[in-house]
């Protein structure tokens, strides 16, 4: 027959077990779906903390920010002038939803109770909010559309600031620039965000753009730079091969942000450069990458596990269907034959095992998606519930390489069929 070994193994798999090898074959297949859905949880919860770090990154930055890169660390020293006409031709890209300019400068917090050393960014009523107001945790959002030259004196502050300096919502503190002569405005907070990020919580003020250009003495059209937001979903996987670009951008192939950076910086003056922003924060971005090992060291441990499982379970039934072996062999069936009978057996048992892991696993993972019930401490992790990521490509790749890598494997212990004597297997009990 064609396919005997399929039927056999088929109804071998359905047949009761001796104690021995039932208890055997219910611990492989338990390993095999513990490694599938570990796996599967693992790729879920790294890519998920990986995109809500980025969100929260890029919710500060945008995704690429042009400046004169060529400047002290104080901003007051170059500013970038506003082309109104440059600014619409980055606008008109196709992947390109909005560009923002923004002021920063450092200054001093001053309250009754203490003051702080922040981080200032002036942005104008152009500005995207929709990162903010996700954070928002008290007040309102500032609007800075009112049309007034001196700017409004509204502020968006973090909580972490608010509860350093005494700070609360209507609270009026001062803002001293430095050097001297040290310059004053009297501010009023509107809002408190919170994202977890102390990096940002602990620095960052959001403030009126014209403020900051009138305590630096820049006119109307001066600004520190640009924000561009991007709609990753429109950039195609770049060709760097055919990019007229700096090698600075070459080094990372199929990265969107990096190759919006080089077509941007067609649009801009030549000592105006475009940085994404995973070349802004690196610490970030390099430790979000570090993430993806331990899940590889996962992967790998869980399939080990697994294969010694299931070699375990191939021998223990070669062991105990050696007389079944023998008869096949004295009825002139070939060893690769009987090899390849197992071989689909165990073939079934993954098969079980793999089926039972993406029900643990996408039971697990849709009730963390819909109660959130596990929790991490932000302060260490920058996220209160542990998100979940429905990567439905790595869970397709994890299920195939589990079934093909463990059924490939059990060829080796098979191996030991071809060594069985039809005579002594016959007489064996």
């Amino acid at each position: 027959m064609k396919h005997f070994e399929f039927f056999f193994a088929r109804r071998l798999s359905f047949q009761p077990q001796r104690k021995a090898s039932g208890l055997v074959i219910r611990l492989s297949i338990i390993s095999i779906a513990l490694a599938v859905a570990t796996i599967e949880i693992a790729l879920s919860f790294v890519q998920g903390f990986e995109t809500e770090i980025q969100k929260k990154v890029i919710g500060f930055g945008s995704h690429v920010q042009i400046g004169n890169y060529y400047r002290e660390i104080d901003t007051e020293l170059i500013p970038l002038p506003k082309n109104e006409a440059s600014l619409q031709e980055l606008v008109n890209l196709p992947y390109v939803t909005s560009v923002s300019p923004y002021v920063e400068k450092w200054a001093v917090f001053k309250s009754d109770s203490g003051w702080d050393g922040i981080w200032l960014k002036g942005v104008d009523s152009t500005y995207n909010w929709a990162f903010f107001a996700s954070v928002l945790k008290e007040g309102r959002l500032p609007d800075y559309s009112v049309a007034d030259e001196t700017g409004s004196l509204e502020i968006l502050i973090s909580r972490k600031q608010a509860r350093l300096l005494d700070l609360e919502l209507g609270d009026r503190p001062l803002l001293l620039f430095l050097p001297e002569p040290v310059r004053r405005r009297r501010v009023t907070v509107a809002g408190i965000y919170e994202t977890g990020m102390e990096e940002f919580d602990n620095n960052l003020v959001v403030c009126d753009l014209r403020v900051l250009q009138k305590i630096l003495r820049w006119q109307d059209h001066q600004v520190s730079g640009f924000e561009v937001s991007l709609d990753l979903e429109q950039i195609a996987d770049c060709e760097w091969e055919k990019l007229d670009a700096w090698p600075y951008y070459q080094r990372s192939c199929r990265d969107p942000l990096r190759w919006a950076a080089a077509q941007i910086d067609e649009y801009i003056p030549f000592n105006f450069g475009a940085v994404p922003i995973n070349d802004l924060y690196p610490e970030i971005f390099d430790w979000l990458d570090l993430q993806h090992q331990n899940v590889w060291v996962i992967l790998i441990l869980m399939v080990v596990v697994a294969l010694i499982n299931m070699t375990s379970m191939v021998l223990i039934l070669i062991i105990e269907r050696t007389r079944t072996i023998g008869i096949l062999k004295a009825m002139g069936m070939a060893s690769r034959r009987i090899r390849r009978m197992f071989i689909w057996y165990a073939f079934f048992l993954i098969a079980i095992g793999v089926v039972a892991g993406n029900l643990l696993g996408f039971g697990l993972l849709a009730s963390q998606d819909w109660l959130g019930w596990l929790r991490v401490n932000q302060e260490d992790y920058f996220i209160e519930v542990v998100p979940v990521a429905w990567v439905w490509g790595r869970f397709f790749l994890v299920n195939l390489g589990v079934v093909l890598t463990c059924t490939a494997f059990m060829i080796i212990p098979t191996v030991v069929i071809n060594r069985v004597l039809p005579v002594q297997a016959i007489r064996f009990e």
